[in-house]
């Protein structure tokens, strides 16, 4: 089958729809799962009670990987979640968190789902025409196969599905100082400005980045054994990480405007870079030395996140 679908691209084409039948499948089961056990958690506090139906959709999503025998099916929550999550601080208003929040916050809320709404629809649609079936899952994920073996599943579990929900969780909970009901703070100032310039400043980034990834992969410009080095990584060797990082910072930044009590939530953007610094990034570039001739050059030459090279090499 593999041979006749690489043969045949347009079934490959209609394999590939089935798939992502069988994901929206998923995702809609999670949603309707999270959504059924919210009510029995209405006596622990809002953000635990969000953090457990959280858990609970994550856990939907392990058993469809389980059931497909790919944990790639995880891979679009991380851009799915962030809205949903927005949206139950919005549907507190029955517990008087909307009822008490102010029209101008309002207006920041608007303003935050909006960007968040748009990140999450271009990074699922950027996932969904990159990702090509069940016959293909992540790299990392296949060499944790080989190293795990018989233990793979509850290792997924837990590094692939519930801790990634958790950096996501923690790096959404600026959500709910848009809703307090604290009025210190909420009037629009200048770290909105801010928070509007990282967020939509992040978006751009990420979006032009994948575009000329994905574009130089459909014209067959990228070569599988060399470096692609045009347009925004010949100036940085991880432009769309960067994007994610200022993302997630500028969101920050929207929950210090609205409320500078929740200082706390700092630790979802810094948990994300770290994420990213310590553990995405160095998979991705010992994978790429490994395959590209040209990419120990390259990470001479050019710059890790930045476009600008710090002075230890950066």
């Amino acid at each position: 089958m593999p041979l006749i679908l690489k043969s045949n691209p347009e079934l490959h084409s209609i394999r590939k729809e089935i798939d992502l039948f069988w994901v929206s499948m998923a995702y809609i089961s999670a949603i309707v799962g999270a959504g059924v056990a919210l009510p029995y958690l209405n006596h622990v506090h809002p953000l635990m009670q969000l953090l457990l139906v959280d858990v609970t959709a994550t856990v939907i999503i392990y058993f469809f990987s389980l059931g497909f025998n790919n944990s790639s099916m995880y891979d679009a929550y991380w851009s799915v979640a962030p809205p949903l999550l927005f949206m139950f601080w919005y549907g507190q208003g029955d517990s008087g968190l909307l009822a008490q929040t102010p029209p101008h916050a309002l207006v920041r809320a608007g303003i935050v789902f909006m960007l968040i709404s748009f990140w999450a629809w271009r990074l699922t649609y950027n996932w969904a025409r990159s990702w090509r079936g069940f016959q293909h899952e992540d790299f990392r994920y296949v060499s944790m196969r080989l190293k795990f073996k018989k233990a793979y599943w509850p290792v997924s579990f837990l590094a692939l599905h519930l801790i990634p929900t958790l950096f996501v969780f923690m790096a959404s909970t600026p959500f709910q100082a848009i809703f307090s009901p604290s009025r210190s703070g909420h009037y629009l100032n200048f770290l909105d400005g801010i928070a509007i310039i990282l967020t939509m400043g992040g978006i751009l980034l990420e979006t032009i980045a994948d575009d000329q990834l994905f574009m130089a992969g459909i014209s067959g410009s990228r070569s599988p054994d060399s470096t692609f080095q045009k347009g925004l990584w010949n100036i940085s060797r991880h432009p769309n990480y960067l994007g994610e990082i200022s993302f997630w910072w500028g969101i920050f930044l929207f929950g210090m405007a609205s409320s500078p009590d929740f200082w706390w939530t700092f630790s979802g953007a810094l948990g994300i870079t770290l994420l990213i610094v310590l553990v995405s990034i160095p998979l991705m570039e010992n994978r790429q030395l490994a395959r590209k001739k040209d990419y120990q050059e390259y990470r001479k030459r050019v710059p890790m996140l930045f476009p600008f090279r710090s002075s230890n090499g950066g």
